[in-house]
C-alpha cells in the first residue's frame, strides 16, 4: 500500500545540501567547523556529511545544529527557510555597531544595536562578531528604523556596518 504525505520529508542529499548552505552562509570553512566544535567535529568528517557520503546521526545532527545556533529542524527541512538564496540576507559586524553606537548620536544605531543584541540572544549566538540576518530579520529592522529597503540599504552603506 503506498503511502502519501502531505509534508516533504528530507532526504540524506537535502540534509547534506542543507548543511553546507548554512555553514556557508556563515562564511565558515570546512576547518573553522573543526575548530568552533573544538576538534568533535573534523573538517574531513563535515565535507563527507555536505557530500551526502556518510550519514549523520541524530546526535551528530543536534551538535551541528547548536553549532550553528539553529533549531534542529532548520538543520533537517524547515522548507520555509531558504539558506541557499540569502540574496535579501546581511551580515552585520556587531563590534562595529556597538562602537558606532557609543561614539555617534544617530538613534538609529542605538536602535539597530539593540535589535542585533535581541536577535543573538533569541538563537543562542553569543560569541558578538559577525550575524546573519534573514529577509525576515531585515523586514522588521525596515520597520524599526522607519526605512524603506532602500533607504536601509543606503544608511548601512554609509555607515559600513553590513555585508553580503
Amino acid at each position: 500500500m503506498k503511502t502519501t504525505s502531505a509534508f516533504k520529508q528530507p532526504t540524506p542529499q537535502s540534509v547534506a545540501q542543507r548543511i553546507r548552505s548554512i555553514r556557508k552562509s556563515r562564511g565558515w570553512t570546512l576547518h573553522d567547523i573543526e575548530s568552533r566544535s573544538s576538534g568533535s567535529i573534523k573538517a574531513v568528517v563535515m565535507g563527507s556529511y555536505e557530500r551526502g557520503t556518510r550519514a549523520i546521526s541524530l546526535a551528530r545532527a543536534l551538535e551541528l545544529a547548536n553549532l550553528f545556533a539553529i533549531p534542529i529542524a532548520d538543520l533537517l527541512g524547515d522548507f520555509n527557510h531558504s539558506y541557499e538564496n540569502l540574496a535579501h540576507s546581511q551580515r552585520f559586524d556587531q563590534r562595529r555597531v556597538s562602537l558606532l553606537a557609543q561614539e555617534n548620536e544617530d538613534i538609529s544605531l542605538n536602535k539597530l544595536n539593540s535589535y542585533l543584541i535581541a536577535i543573538a540572544a533569541r538563537r543562542g549566538d553569543w560569541n558578538g562578531e559577525i550575524l546573519t540576518l534573514r529577509s525576515s530579520d531585515l523586514d522588521t529592522l525596515t520597520l524599526l528604523l522607519e526605512m524603506n529597503q532602500s533607504q536601509l540599504d543606503q544608511w548601512l552603506n554609509k555607515w559600513q556596518i553590513a555585508f553580503s
